[in-house]
């Protein structure tokens, strides 16, 4: 799979990309916080010996005249030669001032060159200038071949600069001295890039580290959308049975597994239904086609009697009746599926449309000697008339059919504040509790309770119904006890 198109290596990607982007930030900012506390460090290494020469550069020895030079006797004493000599040239370690320089300005040489001592020791070199009008009055051995110039500050203080790879700290004293004190940068910058290249190496591995870990991660963060993917293929190829199987179901990928299984739960008994509908619809043309073709060979096969003709048209008619009225349920079935059972509604009274079916039925209920107990309230509705009085014929006819005989069916209507309650209960055999949640399917029949040895219908009355009382936005309800009956219950709204 090309890594563009690739979900996971989107992320993996971006998440990489990211990683390196922090961690280099963090790392330059560690490298540059670095570099400033060495600075830092070596900026108070250097400072503190300048602070410390200050009093020998500003304390001058002697009178307001030139000092006196050559040999001489103290009472009584042996011969002493005279602080400075004449052997330390001027401007080197151990001199004195240069020609020029005020008489007042005498160096106690040897306590700055024992002072310095220490510092060259330390690799630090130190160049002094007197007043402005001076030159160099002082430099230690290891000043670098390219002497510093003398700076030009104002202000008396404490400044820094970085000169030809060489750290230095200036102090410009209040008479005009200027002492600087400086080093070599090279020992601190291999300090430093030894740390960059470390710095570098520390980097790299948490980028892969991070690359690793992060793989990890979005390999196990993904493998639910890799399992959803391999189920919905083997569902593609037929088999129905698969359901997704993610342990975290209460993760996002695990809630859209849930719904996904609920999703092809539904299309498997989807699919069970269309089979079954499929195969019912064809089982129930197939008997009156059946028997019109048997009858017509019959009625065609020699002579026979006017009276066996007419038996076989009569035959024939009957089949067709099936035939006509199977077709017209599949075809309200056909419209509800296809979302085109449009209901036309009228503001009327439920109480009248339920008499005028009751007295559509009660003939069919005298036949089998089956008592008719109706309490029907005034209930203006806003319904179908024409659905609705099939619905009720459906769910009567069917309570007189599978009735006992002598039976009672008890018809109840009701008016309430959430709308109507229409109640048929029977003194019928009764339903199991295993088949009344299939009642409302199509072809579905209870043959051993409903059909009391008389043959049934279409099997697609019930369904009907339900399609007609769910479009009126109402539920229907079913209750039933063996041996005792069963009560069919309709809610409608106001």
């Amino acid at each position: 799979m090309i890594f563009s198109q690739s979900i996971r290596w989107r992320i993996q990607l971006w998440h990489t990309l990211l990683l390196a982007i922090i961690v280099t930030v963090l790392l330059y900012a560690f490298h540059r916080s670095q570099r400033e506390i060495t600075y830092e460090i070596l900026d108070r290494e250097l400072t503190g010996p300048v602070t410390g020469l200050l009093p020998r550069f500003d304390s001058g020895g002697g009178g307001p005249g030139p000092p006196e030079r050559g040999p001489r006797r103290r009472p009584g004493g042996p011969r002493e030669f005279d602080e400075l000599s004449d052997d330390f040239p001027p401007g080197r370690p151990g001199g004195r001032p240069g020609p020029g320089g005020p008489p007042e300005e005498r160096l106690d040489i040897e306590a700055i060159n024992e002072r310095v001592a220490e510092l060259v020791e330390r690799n630090i070199y130190v160049v002094a200038w007197g007043r402005p009008e001076d030159d160099v009055i002082y430099q230690s051995e290891n000043v670098p071949d390219t002497l510093p110039d003398r700076p030009t500050q104002s202000e008396p203080g404490f400044t820094t600069r970085t000169r030809d790879g060489f750290r230095e700290v200036i102090h410009q004293s209040p008479n005009g001295r200027v002492i600087i004190s400086g080093t070599s940068l090279q020992p601190y910058e291999q300090k430093l890039a030894t740390l960059q290249f470390r710095l570098i190496g520390i980097g790299g591995g948490l980028i892969a580290l991070g690359f690793l870990v992060g793989s990890l991660l979005i390999s196990r963060s993904l493998k639910p959308i890799k399992t959803i993917s391999d189920t919905a293929h083997g569902i593609s190829n037929g088999d129905l049975s698969r359901r997704i199987k993610i342990p975290e179901t209460e993760s996002e990928l695990g809630q859209l597994s849930t719904v996904l299984n609920d999703t092809f739960e539904k299309l498997e008994t989807s699919f069970e239904h269309q089979v079954r509908f499929t195969a019912d619809a064809s089982h129930e043309m197939r008997t009156p086609i059946a028997v019109i073709l048997a009858k017509a060979q019959f009625a065609l096969s020699r002579e026979r009697t006017p009276e066996k003709y007419q038996d076989a048209l009569q035959t024939c008619m009957d089949s067709a009746q099936h035939m006509r009225s199977l077709i017209d349920a599949l075809l309200e079935l056909a419209k509800v599926d296809s979302g085109e059972f449009n209901l036309h509604r009228e503001d009327r009274d439920l109480a009248n449309l339920t008499h005028e079916v009751v007295e559509l039925i009660r003939p069919l209920a005298d036949e089998r000697k089956v008592t008719l107990v109706t309490h029907i309230d005034a209930t203006p509705l806003s319904f179908d008339p024409q659905r609705m009085r099939q619905a009720l014929l459906n769910l009567l006819s069917n309570a007189v059919k599978y009735n006992r005989e002598e039976g009672e069916i008890h018809l109840t209507l009701t008016r309430n504040e959430q709308g109507a309650t229409l109640s048929i209960q029977d003194t019928g055999p009764g339903i199991a509790k295993e088949n009344i949640p299939h009642l409302f399917e199509r072809f579905y029949r209870v043959d051993r309770a409903r059909t009391c040895g008389k043959e049934g219908g279409t099997g697609l009355g019930l369904a009907i119904t339900h399609a007609i009382i769910q479009a009126h936005g109402g539920t229907i309800e079913v209750e039933s006890t063996l041996d005792i009956g069963t009560t069919f219950r309709i809610n409608l709204p106001a």
